[in-house]
């Protein structure tokens, strides 16, 4: 009995622990600027237990998808669960991504194009034909082995970022003739060196002078901070942003399951918005 009344004692304190942890975590990243949104339920993405090293890792995390290390492609839903209660569900396709543009066009390993969201009337994964105005574009950008992610900076000036697999982040820009001719590459220059970063990039998202704006290393995350947060609040005071190293994933990184930009998901299955600056 008095040993059982110690076991018991010893999961309390234990539970209030983990829980006071991720109490302080939370309060952490409600500093940074996040606020706690929902909780995420998809069990492939955590580890089973605290020796669990084969967890699945998530690769591209989208508004409505969510893919893998190995290329496979989940559903998302995160407003409200799926019949299983889990807040991601498998596709069951055979289709493996290697790259991906604008979370919403694929590159699968039979190097073949595909939409990753309905298009057009085109039904989500089914193949982009050439008959697509977009076509060559995509050809462009995703043709070769070595692309990670496109993100369209400004189509109408056929400005592209490009990460590769070198760790760099590429301005490509695409030049047009006229619609009888196909596009073809005029610029190609890093805009975020790895060199920069100490590490190699492995995932990026661009939307200017923003918060939203960030690069991520190996080890590390770097976002667009505001630098006159108080007097930048009235209108006629621009805000100055620079790009800088968060210590938010320095310190909680290991438990940060994803980030993309504006969401993110911890391992105890909160997640988090970035507010508006």
């Amino acid at each position: 009995m008095k040993r059982n009344k110690k076991l018991y004692i010893l999961l309390i304190v234990i539970i209030l622990f983990c829980t006071g942890c991720d109490g302080t975590m939370t309060r952490d990243i409600r500093h940074a600027g996040f606020i706690l949104n929902s909780e995420f339920t998809c069990s492939e993405f955590y580890p089973q237990d605290k020796d669990d090293l084969y967890y699945k890792k998530i690769k591209y995390f989208t508004s409505s998808h969510v893919i893998d290390e190995d290329g496979k492609i989940y559903e998302l839903s995160l407003s409200k669960k799926y019949s299983d209660g889990q807040n991601c569900k498998e596709v069951y396709t055979s289709l493996r991504v290697q790259a991906i543009m604008d979370n919403k066009i694929i590159k699968a390993q039979d190097n073949k194009y595909y939409y990753l969201t309905a298009e057009n009337n085109n039904p989500s994964y089914s193949e982009v034909p050439q008959t697509d105005n977009s076509y060559a574009t995509y050809d462009l950008l995703l043709k070769s082995s070595d692309i990670v992610k496109v993100e369209s900076i400004s189509g109408n000036s056929g400005v592209y970022y490009v990460l590769k697999s070198d760790g760099n982040v590429y301005e490509v820009i695409i030049s047009t003739q006229d619609r009888n001719t196909p596009p073809r590459i005029i610029s190609n220059r890093i805009v975020y060196n790895r060199m920069d970063y100490g590490e190699l990039i492995i995932d990026f998202n661009y939307f200017g002078d923003s918060i939203y704006t960030f690069v991520k290393t190996q080890g590390k995350v770097f976002r667009m901070m505001v630098q006159n947060a108080e007097d930048c609040q009235y209108p006629d005071i621009p805000c100055d942003y620079q790009m800088e190293e968060d210590e938010l994933f320095n310190k909680y990184g290991n438990r940060i399951i994803v980030f993309n930009g504006s969401t993110l998901i911890t391992d105890y299955k909160k997640v988090f918005s970035l507010q508006k600056s």
